[in-house]
């Protein structure tokens, strides 16, 4: 039986051959041919019948993760169904630093990673299964943190994508091509007159795989402790930094080297700036002018939340305090909707004129996928001289936009 996940895909690559059928016939300029009527009529079926079968299996994968958060936190696959919260990185580490094989739980779990990534992976592999695992084990407040919940802690706790409202996609095999319905068109007509096209214009979002990766040293002295607390450092510590990573790609006001493209960068984002200073005043006017922008634009529904640079925050703080402006900033909400700060967007302009970055929309635009497991590279050479081994962790990553105009960019001068 196919997972979600498997059938979703399968709908796609469906979505996609209607998509083509369609462009053929409006780049001839012609109407769709018998032949091409029934095609469309037999995917169209094969789609309800996807989606039943998606209802089903998403079904049953719920009722897999609330038995396993209720069994005692247990990892079930098609072959296993083990206690995972022994992992540990720093056996691992051990075990391969001088070209050994891993083994146990370790080694079982390297090749579910293995799976994932459809090729053998050099190192330690930390399959999905582990960052999923940690989701179901925060519904219990009586299990401990393991090193690998440290990392996807520390990276949903650092990391604003967890938070706004992104549509993840979870972990994907291979590029991803996203259809993306809009553009259908409903008119009053007359009883008698012809109804208008509603045919949907069809759009994608395509996600391919960017590389992050980052490095810690661990001295060997800490290695031959073997200690849980030592292990959740090291690897909270390595989630708040990709996590931090993240956050200034995808939010920040220009595009970062290698990295996916910007929210702001896509193309068809609104932008207004603030022609003058206007303080906490001007602060709030803004906000209330990037609604609006979103309002006539997009609507407002969907996951819409601000994300602004720290450098707003007191503006925004005072402008909630002035009697002639609208209560702005109240139980971590800005006029109503979530509001977040982070380090990115990055500062528009210094002196003389000081200005801030500001993002408002719908974050349930944005598409977000990881490109098979994490994996960790033991390299014991390059500090063996300092008592230290340097571990490489890499993932690849990737978001898009499915449209510009769900996000307003906006420039408040301070």
């Amino acid at each position: 039986m196919k997972n979600s996940k498997e059938l979703k895909e399968t709908r796609s690559e469906l979505i996609a051959k209607l998509e083509e059928i369609k462009l053929v016939a409006e780049n001839e300029e012609r109407d769709l041919s018998k032949d091409e009527n029934e095609q469309m009529d037999n995917l169209l079926k094969e789609c309800d019948s996807l989606d039943t079968k998606i209802e089903r299996a998403e079904k049953v994968e719920k009722e897999i993760r609330l038995a396993a958060s209720v069994s005692g936190s247990k990892i079930i696959t098609n072959n296993t169904d083990k206690e995972v919260r022994n992992w540990s990185l720093f056996k691992a580490i051990n075990e391969v630093r001088n070209g050994g094989s891993l083994t146990g739980l370790e080694a079982e779990l390297h090749q579910e990673a293995e799976k994932e990534a459809r090729k053998g992976l050099q190192g330690i592999g930390i399959p999905t299964m582990l960052k999923e695992k940690r989701a179901i084990d925060q519904t219990n407040s009586a299990i401990a943190p393991t090193s690998i919940g440290a990392y996807v802690d520390s990276l949903q706790a650092s990391a604003l994508y967890s938070r706004v409202g992104v549509n993840d996609l979870g972990t994907v095999a291979a590029d991803t091509v996203l259809p993306i319905a809009g553009g259908s068109t409903v008119a009053w007509t007359g009883e008698v007159a012809a109804a208008s096209d509603g045919g949907a214009n069809f759009g994608k979002v395509t996600l391919t795989p960017k590389r992050i990766s980052g490095y810690a040293n661990i001295s060997n002295v800490i290695l031959a402790q073997n200690g849980a607390s030592a292990e959740a450092s090291v690897m909270r510590d390595m989630g708040r930094n990709m996590g931090t990573q993240i956050d200034a790609a995808m939010f920040g006001s220009s595009n970062v080297a290698n990295a996916p493209t910007a929210i702001v960068q896509t193309a068809g984002t609104l932008t207004f700036t603030e022609s003058t200073a206007g303080g906490s005043t001007g602060a709030a006017s803004d906000m209330l002018e990037a609604i609006q922008t979103i309002a006539d634009d997009h609507g407002l529904d969907g996951n819409l939340a601000f994300v602004n640079q720290w450098a707003l925050y007191n503006n925004i703080k005072t402008a909630s305090q002035v009697a002639s402006v609208y209560p702005l900033y109240v139980d971590d909400r800005l006029a109503g909707y979530p509001g977040y700060f982070s380090s990115a967007p990055a500062t528009a302009g210094g002196p003389p004129i000081t200005s801030a970055d500001g993002l408002f929309g719908d974050f349930g635009r944005v598409y977000f996928a990881q490109f098979g497991p994490s994996n960790i590279t033991v390299d014991p050479y390059s500090r063996a001289v300092e008592g230290e081994v340097r571990l490489i962790m890499n993932n690849y990553f990737d978001w898009g936009v499915a449209s510009g105009a769900s996000f307003v960019k906006y420039t408040t001068v301070l």
